[in-house]
Protein backbone atom coordinates (compact mmCIF):
# COMPACT_ATOMS: atom_id res chain seq x y z
CA UNK A 1 0.00 0.00 0.00
CA UNK A 2 0.76 3.65 -0.36
CA UNK A 3 1.69 6.21 2.33
CA UNK A 4 1.07 9.84 2.64
CA UNK A 5 2.38 12.74 4.53
CA UNK A 6 1.56 17.04 4.17
CA UNK A 7 4.59 18.48 2.55
CA UNK A 8 4.05 21.51 5.78
CA UNK A 9 4.59 18.75 8.46
CA UNK A 10 7.57 16.88 6.71
CA UNK A 11 9.30 20.66 6.75
CA UNK A 12 8.28 21.42 9.76
CA UNK A 13 8.78 18.02 11.97
CA UNK A 14 10.48 15.76 9.12
CA UNK A 15 9.24 13.32 6.93
CA UNK A 16 8.87 10.00 9.10
CA UNK A 17 7.05 11.87 11.62
CA UNK A 18 4.89 13.93 8.86
CA UNK A 19 3.64 9.73 8.05
CA UNK A 20 2.83 9.02 11.78
CA UNK A 21 0.82 12.83 11.96
CA UNK A 22 -1.01 11.26 9.16
CA UNK A 23 -2.05 8.44 11.05
CA UNK A 24 -2.87 9.87 14.13
CA UNK A 25 -4.87 12.31 12.66
CA UNK A 26 -7.20 10.16 10.85
CA UNK A 27 -7.77 7.48 14.32
CA UNK A 28 -7.86 10.80 16.31
CA UNK A 29 -10.57 12.55 13.76
CA UNK A 30 -12.69 9.13 13.51
CA UNK A 31 -12.54 9.00 18.13
CA UNK A 32 -13.41 12.50 18.07
CA UNK A 33 -16.69 12.41 15.82
CA UNK A 34 -17.63 9.14 17.85
CA UNK A 35 -17.20 10.84 20.92
CA UNK A 36 -14.78 7.74 22.62
CA UNK A 37 -11.81 8.30 24.04
CA UNK A 38 -11.85 11.69 25.22
CA UNK A 39 -10.31 12.20 28.58
CA UNK A 40 -9.15 15.41 30.20
CA UNK A 41 -10.12 17.49 27.62
CA UNK A 42 -8.31 16.10 24.50
CA UNK A 43 -9.47 12.49 22.18
CA UNK A 44 -6.97 10.22 22.29
CA UNK A 45 -5.66 6.81 20.49
CA UNK A 46 -3.53 3.97 21.71
CA UNK A 47 -1.04 1.58 20.31
CA UNK A 48 1.99 -0.53 21.02
CA UNK A 49 5.11 -0.29 19.48
CA UNK A 50 4.72 -3.92 17.90
CA UNK A 51 1.75 -2.98 16.75
CA UNK A 52 3.10 0.05 15.10
CA UNK A 53 6.05 -1.95 13.67
CA UNK A 54 3.57 -4.39 12.07
CA UNK A 55 1.76 -1.34 10.06
CA UNK A 56 4.84 0.39 9.16
CA UNK A 57 7.04 -2.51 8.50
CA UNK A 58 9.91 -0.49 6.61
CA UNK A 59 10.41 0.73 10.20
CA UNK A 60 12.37 -1.31 12.73
CA UNK A 61 11.01 -0.83 16.64
CA UNK A 62 14.05 1.60 17.39
CA UNK A 63 12.38 4.15 14.78
CA UNK A 64 9.17 3.77 15.94
CA UNK A 65 10.35 5.00 19.23
CA UNK A 66 12.71 7.66 17.80
CA UNK A 67 9.57 9.15 15.53
CA UNK A 68 6.95 8.66 18.39
CA UNK A 69 10.11 10.63 20.87
CA UNK A 70 10.66 13.15 18.03
CA UNK A 71 6.94 14.14 17.57
CA UNK A 72 6.60 14.19 21.43
CA UNK A 73 9.76 16.32 21.76
CA UNK A 74 8.21 18.77 19.04
CA UNK A 75 4.98 19.59 21.31
CA UNK A 76 2.99 17.75 17.88
CA UNK A 77 1.84 14.76 20.46
CA UNK A 78 1.37 14.04 24.15
CA UNK A 79 1.69 10.62 26.17
CA UNK A 80 -1.20 9.77 28.37
CA UNK A 81 -2.11 6.24 30.67
CA UNK A 82 -6.11 5.70 30.50
CA UNK A 83 -5.20 2.00 30.53
CA UNK A 84 -8.39 -0.09 33.20
CA UNK A 85 -5.62 -2.53 34.85
CA UNK A 86 -2.81 -0.52 36.22
CA UNK A 87 -0.16 -3.00 35.18
CA UNK A 88 -0.85 -2.43 31.16
CA UNK A 89 1.71 0.09 30.13
CA UNK A 90 0.52 0.31 26.84
CA UNK A 91 1.06 4.08 25.29
CA UNK A 92 -2.29 7.06 24.65
CA UNK A 93 -1.42 9.50 22.46
CA UNK A 94 -3.11 12.90 21.75
CA UNK A 95 -2.43 15.78 19.89
CA UNK A 96 -1.05 18.87 21.93
CA UNK A 97 -3.00 21.15 19.65
CA UNK A 98 -6.17 19.24 18.61
CA UNK A 99 -7.64 21.87 16.40
CA UNK A 100 -4.76 22.78 14.75
CA UNK A 101 -4.01 18.71 13.51
CA UNK A 102 -7.92 17.76 13.25
CA UNK A 103 -9.25 20.22 11.15
CA UNK A 104 -6.51 19.71 8.16
CA UNK A 105 -9.17 17.52 6.59
CA UNK A 106 -7.19 14.75 4.46
CA UNK A 107 -6.06 11.58 5.99
CA UNK A 108 -4.32 8.45 5.34
CA UNK A 109 -7.14 6.34 4.88
CA UNK A 110 -9.69 8.26 2.77
CA UNK A 111 -9.90 7.50 -0.98
CA UNK A 112 -8.19 10.81 -2.22
CA UNK A 113 -5.44 11.72 -4.25
CA UNK A 114 -2.80 11.25 -1.27
CA UNK A 115 -0.40 14.19 -0.84
CA UNK A 116 3.41 12.47 -1.36
CA UNK A 117 2.97 8.93 -1.86
CA UNK A 118 5.76 6.92 -0.87
CA UNK A 119 5.86 4.13 -3.38
CA UNK A 120 9.13 1.73 -1.44
CA UNK A 121 5.60 -0.12 -0.04
CA UNK A 122 3.91 -2.76 -2.60
CA UNK A 123 0.49 -1.12 -3.36
CA UNK A 124 -2.59 -2.15 -2.74
CA UNK A 125 -5.97 -1.59 -3.08
CA UNK A 126 -6.68 -1.20 0.82
CA UNK A 127 -5.14 1.22 3.44
CA UNK A 128 -4.38 -0.22 6.71
CA UNK A 129 -4.25 2.98 9.35
CA UNK A 130 -2.83 2.44 13.00
CA UNK A 131 -5.87 0.90 14.55
CA UNK A 132 -7.22 2.54 17.60
CA UNK A 133 -7.28 -0.79 19.77
CA UNK A 134 -4.52 -2.85 20.68
CA UNK A 135 -4.50 -4.54 17.73
CA UNK A 136 -1.82 -7.52 18.06
CA UNK A 137 -0.80 -9.42 14.34
CA UNK A 138 -0.08 -13.01 15.76
CA UNK A 139 2.22 -14.58 13.13
CA UNK A 140 5.82 -15.90 12.46
CA UNK A 141 7.84 -12.40 13.19
CA UNK A 142 5.56 -11.71 16.49
CA UNK A 143 6.30 -15.50 17.59
CA UNK A 144 9.81 -14.94 17.05
CA UNK A 145 10.34 -11.80 19.41
CA UNK A 146 9.53 -13.28 21.97
CA UNK A 147 10.99 -16.49 21.63
CA UNK A 148 14.38 -15.91 22.96
CA UNK A 149 13.07 -14.95 26.07
CA UNK A 150 10.44 -17.76 26.58
CA UNK A 151 13.48 -20.23 25.79
CA UNK A 152 15.40 -17.90 28.48
CA UNK A 153 12.21 -18.79 31.18
CA UNK A 154 12.00 -22.10 30.47
CA UNK A 155 16.03 -22.68 30.66
CA UNK A 156 15.56 -21.30 34.12
CA UNK A 157 12.81 -23.44 35.44
CA UNK A 158 14.80 -26.35 33.74
CA UNK A 159 17.72 -25.41 36.14
CA UNK A 160 15.88 -25.14 39.11
CA UNK A 161 13.99 -28.53 38.79
CA UNK A 162 16.64 -30.25 37.38
CA UNK A 163 19.99 -28.36 37.85
CA UNK A 164 20.43 -28.57 33.94
CA UNK A 165 19.19 -26.26 31.09
CA UNK A 166 17.10 -27.15 28.57
CA UNK A 167 17.69 -28.77 25.17
CA UNK A 168 15.38 -27.90 22.72
CA UNK A 169 15.08 -30.07 18.97
CA UNK A 170 12.61 -29.11 15.98
CA UNK A 171 9.82 -30.76 17.79
CA UNK A 172 9.81 -28.63 20.85
CA UNK A 173 11.04 -25.46 19.09
CA UNK A 174 7.74 -25.69 17.46
CA UNK A 175 5.51 -26.74 20.29
CA UNK A 176 7.62 -23.38 22.18
CA UNK A 177 5.98 -21.16 19.20
CA UNK A 178 3.10 -22.74 19.93
CA UNK A 179 2.82 -21.97 23.24
CA UNK A 180 3.73 -18.26 22.63
CA UNK A 181 0.95 -18.11 19.64
CA UNK A 182 -1.32 -19.28 22.31
CA UNK A 183 -0.50 -17.17 25.26
CA UNK A 184 -0.39 -14.05 22.74
CA UNK A 185 -3.87 -14.49 21.67
CA UNK A 186 -5.22 -15.38 25.37
CA UNK A 187 -3.93 -11.83 25.93
CA UNK A 188 -5.01 -10.36 23.32
CA UNK A 189 -8.82 -11.37 23.66
CA UNK A 190 -8.13 -9.88 27.11
CA UNK A 191 -7.06 -6.72 26.28
CA UNK A 192 -3.39 -7.01 27.87
CA UNK A 193 -0.43 -6.35 25.37
CA UNK A 194 0.97 -9.29 23.82
CA UNK A 195 4.35 -9.19 25.44
CA UNK A 196 2.80 -10.64 28.95
CA UNK A 197 2.41 -13.78 27.08
CA UNK A 198 6.37 -13.91 28.92
CA UNK A 199 4.45 -13.23 32.58
CA UNK A 200 2.04 -15.55 31.43
CA UNK A 201 4.38 -18.34 31.02
CA UNK A 202 7.19 -17.74 33.73
CA UNK A 203 3.66 -17.37 36.17
CA UNK A 204 2.99 -21.22 34.86
CA UNK A 205 6.48 -22.36 35.85
CA UNK A 206 6.83 -20.86 38.91
CA UNK A 207 3.56 -22.06 39.84
CA UNK A 208 4.39 -25.55 38.99
CA UNK A 209 4.27 -27.47 42.01
CA UNK A 210 0.42 -26.15 42.97
CA UNK A 211 -0.82 -28.95 39.20
CA UNK A 212 -1.56 -32.36 40.26
CA UNK A 213 1.02 -35.42 40.07
CA UNK A 214 0.77 -36.33 36.69
CA UNK A 215 0.86 -32.71 35.27
CA UNK A 216 4.17 -31.97 37.31
CA UNK A 217 5.79 -34.77 35.41
CA UNK A 218 4.75 -33.35 31.76
CA UNK A 219 7.80 -31.06 31.50
CA UNK A 220 8.93 -31.00 27.99
CA UNK A 221 7.68 -28.07 26.09
CA UNK A 222 5.45 -30.85 23.46
CA UNK A 223 3.55 -31.52 26.70
CA UNK A 224 2.99 -28.24 28.02
CA UNK A 225 1.69 -27.03 24.97
CA UNK A 226 -0.47 -30.39 24.78
CA UNK A 227 -2.19 -29.68 28.09
CA UNK A 228 -1.80 -25.61 27.81
CA UNK A 229 -5.29 -25.39 28.37
CA UNK A 230 -5.74 -28.20 31.74
CA UNK A 231 -2.61 -26.22 33.36
CA UNK A 232 -4.29 -22.90 33.66
CA UNK A 233 -7.54 -24.60 34.22
CA UNK A 234 -5.67 -26.20 37.22
CA UNK A 235 -4.14 -22.64 38.42
CA UNK A 236 -7.40 -20.52 37.55
CA UNK A 237 -9.29 -23.02 40.41
CA UNK A 238 -7.15 -21.97 43.14
CA UNK A 239 -4.70 -24.38 42.64
CA UNK A 240 -1.56 -21.88 42.97
CA UNK A 241 0.41 -20.15 44.78
CA UNK A 242 -0.14 -17.16 46.65
CA UNK A 243 2.39 -15.36 44.88
CA UNK A 244 1.02 -12.13 43.26
CA UNK A 245 2.45 -10.93 39.94
CA UNK A 246 1.66 -9.22 36.36
CA UNK A 247 0.32 -12.69 35.34
CA UNK A 248 -1.38 -13.98 38.37
CA UNK A 249 -3.32 -10.79 37.23
CA UNK A 250 -4.20 -12.09 34.03
CA UNK A 251 -4.50 -15.54 34.59
CA UNK A 252 -7.67 -14.25 37.07
CA UNK A 253 -8.99 -12.28 33.95
CA UNK A 254 -9.99 -16.36 32.93
CA UNK A 255 -12.34 -16.99 36.14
Amino acid sequence: MEYSFNTEHAEKYGVNEAIMIKNFQFWIKKNLANKYSNHDGRTWTYNSAVAFNELFPFWSLGQINRILKSLITQEVLIVGNYNKAKYDRTKWYAFLDETSFISSGKTICQKQKMDIPIPVIASTETDRPIPDVKQQIVNSDSKNIYYKDMVAIYDSFCLKEFDAPSKLNGMEGKAMKQIIDYLIKVSVAKGVDASNCLNSFRYILNNWGSLDDFTRKQIKLSQINSNITNIINQLKNGKATSTKSLAEDIIAKYR
